[in-house]
């Protein structure tokens, strides 16, 4: 498959969303799911601020950068309270009891950033280009606790040199059925952005 419109960007991340509430699911022990809230091509300063303004309190995100089959940044964000449930779901224990992050925490939510998210860009590749999808290549997932504009700007530096546009996909979480202020936000490369289109503009499939 090899989309050349919105709608059919928007059906690979679709796809790539269902692959990682599985494995968001599985991973967690209990019902979960991943949602595709946007898909949009905006402006670098956008995209920045696509996480909260200069007056928005830090939040909590891991990175990552991946080339190969598919190519970008990815950043899992939260807010510090939801980041900090995710952790307590992830490592077992009742909600509340991390109250900062620790080592443990961090490591919790980092690997959910690598599972999770190399599951999303497996499906997202596999649509892309088929058999010929081969695998990606993630960099280690980093843990990043400051202001929203810092966290996102992980996700664009490597597209910054290329274009001042990026294709943003935004994703949210539902845990046991309850939103949680909690998802993925991936930029891929220039390749994905030229299958966006020249006139993609704002959608909320």
């Amino acid at each position: 498959m090899m989309p050349h419109d919105q709608d059919g960007l928007a059906a690979l991340f679709h796809a790539g969303a269902a692959q990682a509430s599985q494995t968001l699911a599985a991973w967690l022990g209990r019902p979960a799911s991943m949602l595709i809230d946007r898909l949009a091509r905006v402006s670098l300063t956008d995209a920045v601020a696509v996480l909260g303004g200069a007056d928005a309190e830090p939040i909590c995100g891991c990175g990552m950068q991946v080339t190969g089959a598919l190519s970008g940044g990815l950043v899992l964000a939260a807010t510090n309270a939801a980041g900090l449930t995710l952790a307590d779901l992830i490592l077992d224990r009742p909600v509340g009891c991390s109250r900062e992050w620790g080592e443990l925490e961090r490591s919790a939510v980092i690997e959910t950033a690598n599972i999770v998210g190399c599951s999303y860009l497996n499906a997202i590749a596999a649509g892309l280009h088929g058999d010929r999808a081969g695998g990606i290549l993630p960099s280690p997932p980093w843990f990043i606790h400051d202001y929203p504009a810092a966290v996102m700007e992980a996700a664009v530096v490597s597209q910054a040199a290329a274009s001042e546009t990026v294709v943003l996909a935004e994703s949210a979480f539902r845990l046991d059925g309850v939103p949680i202020r909690c998802g993925l936000v991936f930029v891929p490369d220039q390749s994905v952005l030229d299958l966006f289109g020249a006139t993609g503009s704002d959608r909320r499939p």
